[in-house]
């Protein structure tokens, strides 16, 4: 397998998600940084720090989950240089369901390195925790 094309964080981020839909954990490790810097927070659990966490915590996740679809959202995005963070919203579909889940908002960080664009942060939480989830509004990208 030849390494992926990571030449934009964008690229790293379709990625991600991909690898995220396929439960696969070397493509899901293969869109982060390759060093301790990185941190992953899943939803309403503890930050997992370095990529033995990280690793370990896709892992369990995969090991857990059944089939799922996931549909991302831009709403805002940070660029400088060397580093973009895109916050999203994720929407999941669960199995044979035909909607999503209530949205997850995510904090997406990449950094360029010297072979491409990483991830070194993914930090996902409820949008909204009981009640009616609120209507989704278009998204919002700022330079």
């Amino acid at each position: 397998m030849s390494d992926p094309d990571f030449s934009t964080p964008e690229a790293v981020e379709a990625a991600f998600y991909a690898a995220f839909e396929a439960r696969s954990l070397d493509a899901m490790m293969a869109a982060w940084a390759g060093d301790d810097s990185i941190a992953c927070i899943h939803p309403l659990a503890a930050p997992l720090n370095g990529r033995a966490a990280v690793a370990a915590g896709w892992h369990s996740m995969f090991e857990a989950a059944g089939q799922f679809r996931v549909q991302v959202e831009t709403v805002h995005e940070m660029r400088e240089a060397g580093q973009v963070i895109r916050i999203v919203r994720e929407y999941l579909i669960i199995g044979q369901e035909t909607e999503p889940r209530p949205p997850i908002l995510a904090t997406n960080v990449y950094r360029r390195q010297d072979d491409g664009w990483r991830m070194v942060l993914h930090h996902a939480s409820p949008l909204h925790v009981g009640g009616t989830p609120p209507a989704r509004t278009p998204p919002v990208v700022l330079h």
